[in-house]
């Protein structure tokens, strides 16, 4: 915007300079004052486009400005409970959470439906908080979120709290369970600023891999989905199972699992060639 005034003053000079506009007979017919008046005018006129280019640039720069609203609970702690929920269900890239304990299900169902949905859903609880037989641990787990537990880094607890769906950061005092929305007083933030998304990215990030190297710490992956078995097809008199165009199934076709067909005895049709 600056190169814009500058060359528009620039080419106003050259044009009071020209013969065809401002030519010598006129300056000498409106006097040296006159002209001097013209280019005072024209200097302020630059100054001032310099001016307004620089606010637009200004504000131009304020479109990623920090944006932070703040909730309390218990007075607040509903409002809290559904932003979380509503954040957890509006993300379409990631969901990574870090907290101390978590023990609401409406979050914990809201993570897993999303999870099947295809989004990267990762949580990292503080271990005390998630052992055997805990309710978080097994939720998580039946529907096979990777999630890790650990300790402090200096053997503490893993005191942060913050959920982080897409490229909002939701962070404060409050933990994911009943006593926290309704009783204890706690604060939340609603963060939206790259620099701070950023910064808890990268710590978010250093836990996980760092837990690949501690063998103290328990570490629960994904478990692998197993393949659908493979369906076979068997005859009430015969001992073979087959594939569903094989001839022999003419009189005769009972689906079965290939799994199952094996444990019975039967055995692959040298005609059809089903997968063995």
């Amino acid at each position: 915007m600056t190169y814009i005034w500058v060359g528009f003053l620039s080419c106003y000079i050259k044009l009071m300079l020209s013969n065809r506009l401002w030519g010598t007979r006129y300056f000498q017919k409106i006097g040296g004052r006159a002209v001097k008046e013209y280019l005072k005018r024209l200097l302020v006129i630059s100054i001032l486009g310099i001016c307004l280019s620089s606010m637009m640039v200004s504000l131009g720069n304020c479109q990623e400005f920090t944006k932070i609203e703040v909730l309390f609970s218990p007075e607040q702690g509903e409002e809290i409970l559904q932003t979380l929920e509503s954040a957890i269900q509006n993300a379409e890239e990631r969901i990574y959470i870090l907290i101390y304990s978590f023990t609401l299900d409406e979050l914990a169902q809201a993570t897993i439906d999303k999870y099947e949905e295809g989004v990267d859903a990762r949580i990292i609880v503080d271990k005390s908080q998630a052992g055997p037989g805990s309710w978080i641990r097994r939720v998580l787990q039946q529907a096979e979120i990777p999630f890790r537990t650990m300790d402090g880094s200096k053997g503490g607890s893993m005191h942060i709290k913050v959920l982080i769906p897409d490229d909002i950061v939701l962070t404060g005092s409050y933990d994911y369970s009943k006593n926290a929305t309704y009783s204890n007083d706690e604060n939340f933030l609603i963060i939206r600023d790259k620099k701070i998304l950023e910064a808890h990215l990268v710590k978010f990030d250093q836990l996980w891999e760092k837990e690949l190297s501690v063998v103290s710490t328990e570490i629960i992956e994904t478990k692998q989905r197993a393949p659908p078995d493979i369906t076979v097809y068997i005859t009430n008199t015969g001992k073979k199972y087959h594939n569903s165009g094989c001839r022999y199934l003419s009189k005769s076709r009972i689906p079965i699992s290939l799994t199952k067909a094996k444990q019975r005895g039967y055995t692959a049709c040298s005609v059809c060639r089903p997968p063995s």
